[in-house]
């Protein structure tokens, strides 16, 4: 894991993207992101990275700030769900 909180985001937004692609589904099946940060980071990266993952999807987004995560060395922590109409 990048020591980069920025690095990290962007390792966290890969990871959803991986998984989504493994279920059939894409960004736009995204319905609600809640981002656990420890810090406030370089709030305009970290705008432009969630920007560029999301493009012109807006799904509900929370963003908590919190003291620590699972381990010092995490930054970020991105909790995703998603759903697409079944036919």
């Amino acid at each position: 894991m990048p020591e980069d909180p920025i690095k990290q985001l962007e390792v966290a937004l890969e990871n959803i993207h991986i998984n989504l692609e493994a279920a059939n589904m894409g960004v736009k099946d995204l319905t609600k992101l809640v981002f656990y940060l420890v810090d406030d980071f370089e709030a305009t990266k970290r705008r432009e990275v969630i920007g560029a993952f999301l493009g012109d999807h807006l799904p509900c987004t929370t963003m908590i700030y919190v003291v620590a995560l699972a381990a010092p060395k995490f930054k970020v922590e991105i909790d995703a769900w998603a759903c697409m109409e079944m036919e």
